[in-house]
């Protein structure tokens, strides 16, 4: 009687089913960088592609920014590869939307150019369209200033001067005779000055180059949280 009641009460505290813990969510990021958007003066243009260098540059400072500062970063998409991961997302309309449907980052890359001022500026965000980093990397208009000079030289008649000139001449080798003659030339003064002119003024115009995002790119992973 009491082995069979301890049967039932042993068999009674055992759950009849198994517990599962499903854990969702990563530690490593995934980044889409969104084409880099680019005005000068205002009005957006499309003769500068900007967007390879920009994927280039995420990607070869990618293993720096895992090292350095531990951005945990997996891998790096645009356009052309995000299907990847995102699937049949339409990233071309809705870039935040589906960032958020595949959850993973995005990066969205602005670049302005004037004729005083250029600059380019990277905010990263995450899944949920929180800016997580951002960077800011600008250049102004180099001007280089060349200074001229003009030389003038002028002559002034100052009288004139005489002289002479003395020939020997020989008609054999025991037979020779001296000549003087006069030599009258004119006396000229001659002088020099130097006018200041209007400076060669050449202006190097403020491009973002690669050298200028890849140091916005440094910036950007160095800012990551």
């Amino acid at each position: 009687m009491f082995f069979l009641l301890f049967s039932l009460l042993s068999g009674a505290g055992e759950p009849d089913h198994q517990m599962e813990i499903e854990v969702i969510g990563s530690q490593y990021k995934d980044i889409f960088i969104m084409p880099p958007k680019v005005k000068q003066d205002g009005e957006e243009v499309t003769k500068y592609d900007y967007a390879p260098v920009v994927l280039s540059k995420m990607v070869m400072s990618m293993k720096t920014a895992n090292y350095y500062w531990n951005a945990n970063i997996e891998g790096i998409y645009n356009l052309n590869t995000i299907s990847a991961i995102g699937g049949d997302c339409d990233y071309e309309t809705k870039p935040f939307q589906c960032a958020n449907e595949n959850s993973h980052h995005i990066l969205e890359t602005d670049i302005q150019i004037t004729d005083q001022k250029a600059y380019i500026a990277m905010t990263l965000y995450d899944e949920d369209s929180m800016p997580v980093a951002s960077s800011t990397v600008s250049k102004k208009l180099r001007r280089k200033i060349i200074p001229r000079k003009k030389r003038t030289t002028t002559v002034t008649p100052n009288g004139v001067a005489f002289g002479s000139n003395t020939n020997t001449v020989c008609r054999d080798k025991q037979s020779c005779s001296i000549q003087n003659r006069g030599v009258v030339a004119p006396r000229n003064t001659t002088g020099f000055s130097t006018e200041e002119l209007e400076p060669t003024i050449i202006n190097f115009p403020a491009v973002i180059d690669s050298n200028d995002v890849s140091q916005a790119v440094q910036l950007l992973y160095s800012n990551l949280k």
